[in-house]
C-alpha cells in the first residue's frame, strides 16, 4: 500500500526553532504593554538547599516574559530580565519560590518539602491527595515510557505496576498487549481487561501516543473503582494526557532509531543428511515407512553433500519413468524465510504553551517498524495527532477541547486471515526439511518432491516468492471530547463532557494461485484465488455530568461527588468474499468472476449509571469514603438490567497520632487501609443475549443460480439472565521512612466473582442445542502485592549523585466455589478446583532393558496408545521407552481410588477416581515482579528495568515443534541444532527424551501427549526489559543553539533473559500465551535517539 506520511507537515516544524522565542497572541486579546518591550539584562544567580548544596535542574521562569531556564551542575543560572520583574523557581522536592528581581545577581535558597503530603493522584471523576487515599490505587508517571523503542504503551507497562499483568499473544510489529489487574477474573474471561479511560472516557491504551501520557492511575479494589460500577469490575486504568502550561511556547522534538533481533535461538539443523535420517527414523518406528521417500542411494548422495556442500543440491533424475528434480540440499530454511534484523524509527513533535487564560498542547508522532518476513516484508506504521486546548472563558467557566486521531496500518505477505493469524509461523514449520531447497535451477519455486505425498512448508515459500498473496489492516480512531467546568463557588465545581469515538477497522486479504515445479519445464499452480474484505465500525457516545464539592470545616474536611454517566456503543460490519479475480495485482470485488458472498452484522447496546462518593477526613488522621453506583444496561431483560453497587473504605494515619511523634524522624508516614465493595460485570453478556434470535445462513443447495438462504430456530436462553457480581475485601498499608527516602506499600485482597455467566446443566443430545448461559458459577480470587522504593541523593566528588531502587512483587490464585459439575469431572470446572491445575501422570525414567520390560507387571497401554498403532515389533515396549507409575485405580466400596490396580489410566476421570492422575503443576503465573534501578550524575543517567515471574508451569502443546521435534511430527522444518544429544540411544541412556518414535507427542494418548511430571516445564524467568544510558547536555552549551534541553541516549529492550524453560528456542512469554510456541517471535531491540526542546 502507498505510504501515508500524514504528519509530514508537522515534521516541518523541526526547521523552525525560532518559534520558541515567540509568545502566543490571540486575536481576541487587546494589545497590551509587554515587559519584553523593555531592554532585557542578563540576570545571574544560584540556587542552593538549606545545607548549602547546589540544586541541579531547578526551573527558573520569568513570569513577565515567559522565558525559562534551568540551573546547571553548580546550581547556577542565567536568564534575561529587568528590574521589578518576578522570577519563579521550582524543583521537585522543594517548595516553589517567587522573588522580585532587585539586582543582577541573585541568591536563592529553596526549602525542602514533604512530597508525599502534596502528591496528588487521579481517581474516578476527580483527584485526591495520596495521603488521603483509602482505596488500593497506584499511580505512575510518564518516565516509564521515556526513551523506550516501543510501538504502544502496553509494551512499556509490562511489570511496571504490581499485579497489573500485561501479556502479548505474539511479537508482531505493533502488536497490542492485553491488560489484567489482579489475576483470574472470571471463568469466561480469565484475563478480563480493566476499564481503560483516557482523560475520563473509554479508550484504547494500544493506540494512544505513548509520549502524550502524563500519568496512569490504576484503581485495583472495588472501593477505588466503585464510581464506575459495572464497567470497573476488574479494575480501572485512568490515563491522563499532557496539557499546556502558562509561559512561552515550548517545541519538543524526539526521535528513536532501533534495530531488533530475536530473544530466542534460531540455530536449527541445516544438514540435509542428519535431518532426513532423524525424521525418517522416527517415521519408520511409527508407520513402518520412510517419510522422505529417499532410497539408500539418495542417502549416499546426501552424505556426499554433508562432507562436500559445494556439490549441486538439485539434480535431474528419472523417477517412475519421468524426469524430475531430486533434492540433496543443506538449506537453512529459517534464514530463507525470515530476516535477521528489523528496523524501526519514531519521530515525535509537540508544541505547548499558553497564558493564564488559555493553554494548548499539540502533538504528532510517526512510528514505523519492519517485520520479520524476508520476502515481501511485513510492515507496521502508526500515526498520532492530538490537540488539547483549555480556555478560562470567564472567572467561573472553563472549557476545553481534546481531539485525537490515531491511525495504524499493518501489511503482511501470505494468506493469513488476519494480522494476528500466525500462518507464516505455523505452515512453515512442517515439511521443509534441510535436504529440500526453496528454488529449482530454472528459478521456479519448489512445492512437492514427488518422493512422498507432502508439500514443502505447506506451500508458504512458493506463495511468498510469487508475491501476490498479501493482506493488511487499517485501524482508524477519531476521538473528540468537549468539556465545560463551571465554578459555582470556591467549594463547588460542576463538570460536563461529551465524547464521540469513531474507529472503523478495515481489513483485507488476497490469496492467489502460486506457480511451482518439480518436473523440468512443467509449471503447476497451488492454492486458490480468493479476496476477502471487511469494514467494522464501533461508534461510541459518552456523556458525563458530575459535581465536586469540597469543604474544610475546622478539623473536618468533606468531599462529595455526584454524577451521571451514559454510554452507547454500536457495531456494524460490512464485507464480503469473492473468488477468481481477473487480476492478480488489483483487489476489488468488481473483478471477481467466481462465487460472491456478502458478510454483515450489527448491534447496539447502552449503559446508564448514577454515582456518588462521599469523603470524610478528620484532622488528617481518620479517613472515610463511601461510594455507590446505580447501573443499568440494555444487555439484560428489563427486570434484571439494573443494579446498585456500593463500597466502603477507611484509613487511619497512625503517623499523625501523638503517640507516634517520637518516631517521626524515622517513620514519616504510616497509614492502614481497609475497603469492601461490590461491582457488576456484563462483559460476557451478548448485546441481545436475553432475546430469542433467529439464525440465518446459506446452504449448499443451489436455487435459481444461488445458494439457498435458511432460517433456524432460536437457541435457548435463560429467562433470569443478569449481572455477574464482584465483591472485593482489601487490606492495605502505606509506609514512608527516613525522610521519605524509603516507601513501602502492601495490599492483601479477597475477590469473589458471583453469578458467573456460564453454560447451564448439560442437556441431552436429542435436545439439539447447547446449554444456554446462566448465572450459575462462583469464583474466589485472593492475592497480595507489595512495592518498595528507595530514592536518595549523595555527594560524589562534590557533585550530587542521585540513585533509586524499586521492587514490585505480587501473587494471586483463584478457586471455584460454585459450579454445576455433579460428577466432578476433571474435564470441566469443579468446586474446589484451583484455576490452572494441570493433572498428569508420574513417571520413573526409561526402561533400561528387555528383562525389565518382561518383568514389568503394569499395563501402561492407555497412556501409550500411539505405540500400539506402530507396525511390527515397534508396537511393543523397548528399552528407552518412558515408564509410567501406577499409583491409583483400585477403588473402595464408595468408588474412591485407594491404591494401585496394575494399570496406568485415567480411571473415571473424576475427582473421586482420577485413576493414576495427580496434580503435577499449575498454568497460572505466580509471583510476578519488576525491579527498577536508576542513577544520575553530572548529566549522565542510567536506568535498568527487570521483569519476570517466579513460577508458571507449561505443558508443551502437541505441535510444539521446537520442543518435541520429531517426537511430535517427524517432518518438522525447524529442529534445534543440538536436538540429537537429547535423544535416548543405547549409547546415550541419560538423555532427556525417550527412544525416538514419531507422533507420540502429537496423537491422542501418546506417551508424550499425555501430561507427565517429567516433561512439565517451568516458565519462570527474569528479563532485562529495558536498559537506558543517557546524557543531558549542560545548559551553558545549549545557549548558542537556542535550546533549553538536549538529551541523547541509547536504549535496549528485552536484552537478556534467564529462564527455567528447557529450551533456548522458545520464549517463555511466547509459550505462556500459545501452547505450541508457534507465534510471531518476541524481539529484542537496541535503539538510539535524542530529545530536544526549543
Amino acid at each position: 500500500m502507498k505510504k501515508k506520511y500524514v504528519l509530514l507537515p508537522i515534521m516541518i516544524g523541526l526547521s523552525l526553532p525560532n518559534w520558541a522565542n515567540s509568545k502566543p497572541a490571540f486575536l481576541s486579546s487587546a494589545i497590551d504593554f509587554e515587559w519584553k518591550d523593555l531592554k532585557q539584562e542578563t540576570i545571574k544567580g544560584s540556587v542552593k538547599n538549606p545545607n548549602g548544596s547546589p540544586v541541579v535542574g531547578a526551573s527558573i521562569t520569568n513570569l513577565s516574559t515567559g522565558k525559562s531556564t534551568q540551573t546547571n551542575a553548580d546550581g547556577a543560572f542565567e536568564i534575561a530580565g529587568t528590574m521589578g520583574q518576578n522570577l519563579k523557581i521550582t524543583m521537585v522536592g522543594y517548595h516553589a519560590q517567587t522573588l522580585k528581581i532587585e539586582s543582577n545577581v541573585l541568591k536563592v535558597m529553596l526549602q525542602e518539602s514533604d512530597q508525599s503530603l502534596d502528591e496528588v493522584v487521579v481517581v474516578g471523576y476527580g483527584r485526591q491527595k495520596k495521603v488521603n487515599l483509602t482505596g488500593a490505587v497506584t499511580q505512575i508517571d510518564s518516565k516509564f515510557l521515556e526513551d523506550r523503542p516501543v510501538a504502544n504503551a502496553t509494551q512499556a507497562l509490562q511489570g511496571a505496576v504490581p499485579n497489573v499483568n500485561v501479556t502479548f499473544t505474539n511479537g508482531r510489529p505493533g502488536g497490542g498487549g492485553n491488560v489484567n489487574i489482579r489475576g483470574f477474573a472470571s471463568i469466561n474471561s480469565a484475563n478480563a481487561q480493566p476499564l481503560i479511560l483516557i482523560d475520563g472516557v473509554p479508550g484504547n491504551i494500544n493506540t494512544i501516543n505513548p509520549r502524550d501520557i502524563e500519568s496512569i492511575s490504576v484503581l485495583k479494589d472495588a472501593a477505588a473503582a466503585a464510581v464506575y460500577g459495572a464497567r470497573g469490575a476488574f479494575g480501572v486504568m485512568l490515563i491522563t494526557t499532557k496539557k499546556g502550561k502558562a509561559g512561552k511556547m515550548n517545541i519538543n522534538y524526539s526521535n528513536n532509531f532501533g534495530w531488533a533481533g530475536l530473544t530466542v535461538n534460531t540455530d536449527f539443523m541445516t544438514n540435509g543428511y542428519d535431518a532426513a535420517k532423524l525424521n525418517d527414523e522416527a517415521f519408520v518406528r511409527a508407520t513402518g515407512n520412510r517419510y522422505t521417500g529417499y532410497t539408500d542411494e539418495d542417502y549416499a548422495e546426501l552424505l556426499k553433500r554433508k562432507n562436500d556442500p559445494s556439490l549441486p543440491s538439485v539434480v535431474i533424475q528419472n523417477r517412475n519413468g519421468k524426469d524430475q528434480y531430486v533434492y540433496y540440499g543443506n538449506t537453512d530454511w529459517w534464514n530463507e524465510i525470515y530476516r535477521k534484523t528489523q528496523a524501526s524509527m519514531e519521530h515525535s513533535l509537540n508544541f505547548s504553551g499558553g497564558t493564564d487564560k488559555i493553554d494548548y498542547y499539540i502533538s504528532g508522532r510517526l512510528y514505523e517498524k519492519g517485520g520479520l518476513m524476508k520476502i515481501n516484508q511485513d510492515k507496521y506504521n502508526a500515526y498520532n495527532v492530538r490537540s488539547r486546548i483549555n480556555a478560562q472563558v470567564t472567572p467561573w467557566l472553563k472549557v476545553s477541547a481534546n481531539t485525537q486521531l490515531n491511525y495504524q496500518n499493518y501489511t503482511y505477505p501470505g494468506w493469513n486471515s488476519s494480522p494476528d493469524n500466525n500462518n507464516n509461523f505455523i505452515s512453515t514449520t512442517v515439511h521443509a526439511l534441510p535436504s529440500y531447497v526453496p528454488l529449482n535451477p530454472d528459478g521456479t519455486a519448489t512445492y512437492r518432491t514427488e518422493l512422498n505425498n507432502y508439500n514443502i512448508g505447506d506451500g508458504i515459500f512458493a506463495d511468498l516468492l510469487h508475491g501476490k498473496s498479501k493482506g493488511g489492516q487499517d485501524q482508524f480512531e477519531f476521538i473528540n471530547m468537549f468539556e465545560a467546568v463551571v465554578k459555582v463557588n470556591e467549594d463547588l465545581n460542576i463538570t460536563g463532557n461529551y465524547t464521540y469515538t469513531h474507529n472503523p477497522v478495515h481489513s483485507w486479504n488476497r490469496r492467489t494461485q502460486a506457480p511451482w515445479s518439480v518436473f523440468p519445464g512443467v509449471v503447476d499452480l497451488l492454492g486458490n484465488d480468493t479476496f476477502t474484505e471487511n469494514i467494522v465500525n464501533n461508534p461510541k457516545h459518552s456523556l458525563n455530568i458530575f459535581a465536586n464539592y469540597n469543604k474544610q470545616l475546622g478539623d473536618h474536611q468533606i468531599g462529595v461527588t455526584v454524577g451521571f454517566n451514559q454510554e452507547t456503543t454500536g457495531y456494524k460490519r460490512i464485507g464480503g468474499t469473492g473468488n477468481n479475480l481477473l487480476s492478480e495485482d488489483l483487489n476489488d470485488f468488481n473483478l471477481a468472476t467466481g462465487q460472491m458472498q456478502l458478510l454483515g452484522g450489527a448491534n447496539t447496546w447502552a449503559l446508564r449509571g448514577y454515582f456518588a462518593r462521599v469523603n470524610y477526613n478528620y484532622k488528617g488522621k481518620y479517613l472515610l469514603e463511601v461510594n455507590g453506583r446505580y447501573d443499568g444496561t440494555s444487555k439484560f431483560p428489563v427486570k434484571q438490567r439494573n443494579g446498585f453497587f456500593p463500597s466502603f473504605s477507611g484509613g487511619w494515619r497512625l503517623s499523625e497520632e501523638t503517640f507516634m511523634e517520637g518516631a517521626k524522624s524515622f517513620i514519616n508516614e504510616a497509614k492502614l487501609r481497609v475497603s469492601y465493595g461490590a461491582l457488576g460485570n456484563a462483559q460476557e453478556a451478548d448485546a441481545y443475549g436475553y432475546l430469542e434470535l433467529l439464525r440465518s445462513g446459506q446452504s449448499n443447495y443451489i436455487t435459481q443460480g444461488a445458494k439457498s438462504q435458511y432460517l433456524s430456530i432460536p437457541l435457548p436462553i435463560s429467562a433470569d439472565l443478569t449481572w455477574e457480581r464482584t465483591s472485593t475485601l482489601n487490606f492495605g498499608t502505606d509506609l514512608e521512612f527516613m525522610k521519605n527516602r524509603l516507601n513501602v506499600s502492601f495490599d492483601y485482597y479477597i475477590r469473589n466473582t458471583l453469578d458467573m455467566l456460564i453454560p447451564g446443566k448439560t442437556l441431552s443430545a436429542v435436545f439439539g442445542a447447547a446449554s444456554p448461559k446462566t448465572n450459575a458459577g462462583d469464583l474466589r480470587n485472593n492475592g497480595w502485592e507489595v512495592s518498595l522504593a528507595w530514592k536518595d541523593r549523595v555527594d560524589l566528588n562534590g557533585k550530587p549523585f542521585g540513585y533509586n531502587i524499586g521492587l514490585g512483587l505480587s501473587d494471586s490464585k483463584a478457586k471455584i466455589t460454585r459450579f454445576d459439575n455433579e460428577k466432578m469431572l476433571l474435564s470441566n470446572y469443579y468446586v474446589g478446583q484451583e484455576l490452572g491445575e494441570i493433572w498428569g501422570y508420574k513417571t520413573d525414567g526409561f526402561f533400561k532393558s528387555e528383562d525389565e520390560i518382561a518383568n514389568w507387571k503394569v499395563n501402561q497401554d492407555y497412556v501409550d496408545k500411539q505405540r500400539l498403532a506402530a507396525t511390527g515389533d515397534w508396537s511393543k515396549l523397548h528399552p528407552g521407552d518412558l515408564k509410567f507409575v501406577d499409583i491409583g485405580g483400585k477403588l473402595d466400596e464408595n468408588g474412591k481410588s485407594i491404591g494401585p490396580d496394575g494399570k496406568v489410566d485415567a480411571g473415571d476421570n473424576t475427582l473421586q477416581n482420577p485413576g493414576d492422575q495427580v496434580i503435577i503443576g499449575n498454568s497460572r503465573a505466580r509471583y510476578t515482579f519488576g525491579v527498577n534501578l536508576g542513577a544520575n550524575w553530572q548529566g549522565f543517567d542510567v536506568s535498568a528495568f527487570f521483569q519476570g515471574i517466579g513460577k508458571q508451569n507449561w505443558w508443551p502443546g502437541a505441535n510444539a515443534d521446537k520442543f518435541w521435534g520429531p517426537y511430535s511430527r517427524p517432518y518438522y522444518s525447524f529442529v534445534p541444532k543440538d536436538f540429537e544429544q537429547d535423544v535416548w540411544t543405547p549409547d546415550n541412556t541419560d538423555a532427556y527424551f525417550p527412544m525416538l518414535r514419531g507422533y507420540i507427542a502429537l496423537n491422542d494418548r501418546g506417551s508424550l501427549n499425555v501430561k507427565s511430571d517429567r516433561y512439565l516445564q517451568d516458565l519462570a524467568y527474569i528479563r532485562l526489559k529495558n536498559l537506558t544510558l543517557g546524557y543531558t547536555v549542560p545548559q551553558h552549551l545549549l545557549k548558542r543553539l537556542k535550546l533549553s534541553n538536549l538529551r541523547i541516549y541509547a536504549s535496549g529492550e528485552n536484552l537478556w533473559t534467564a529462564t527455567k524453560l528447557r529450551s533456548k528456542y522458545i520464549d517463555p512469554e511466547q509459550a505462556a500465551q500459545e501452547a505450541n510456541g508457534r507465534s510471531y517471535p518476541v524481539s529484542k531491540t537496541i535503539s538510539f535517539g535524542l530529545d530536544l526542546t526549543f
